[in-house]
């Protein structure tokens, strides 16, 4: 019987955990800009029907950078980490630059700013001789969400 009720409850701790974690995901919700060696940057997350989270940076040159696979979890710091599964450019001449690792940490969550860091988005996508496209690491990058 003491393992009915453990398991019962585990089922439950696990559940509302869940639940936390997407409130506030839907929290993160929106377009959030910042500025990147003096350009702007533009975050959108974006909720899709599926409750899955879509992650769209979009540089001053209009080129976007779409996490589009992820798995989102919260750590003791109150941060949300983000493991990238699937990402890449939005650009046809790029679809072949799939990225299929990474981690993106958010953190120091308000409703009106944010702290971003993006590590190792896996390697750099060699198109010919000349041409390589790669997402650099970003470093405390203070968001502002757009009203």
């Amino acid at each position: 019987m003491k393992n009915i009720l453990l398991i019962i409850f585990m089922l439950f701790i696990n559940k509302s955990i869940a639940q936390n974690l997407h409130d506030n995901e839907t929290q993160l919700s929106g377009i959030w800009m910042g500025e990147v060696e003096k350009h702007p940057i533009r975050l959108e997350i974006i909720q899709d029907k599926k409750n899955s989270t879509i992650l769209i940076f979009t540089n001053f040159q209009n080129e976007k950078f779409s996490i589009l696979k992820s798995d989102i979890s919260a750590n003791k710091k109150n941060e949300f980490v983000i493991n990238i599964k699937n990402a890449k450019f939005s650009d046809p001449n790029y679809e072949k630059c799939v990225y299929n690792q990474g981690i993106l940490t958010i953190s120091d969550v308000t409703q009106t700013n944010m702290k971003l860091d993006l590590k190792s988005v896996g390697p750099n996508c060699f198109l010919s001789y000349d041409v390589i496209m790669n997402m650099p690491d970003i470093n405390n990058l203070k968001l502002t969400k757009e009203k």
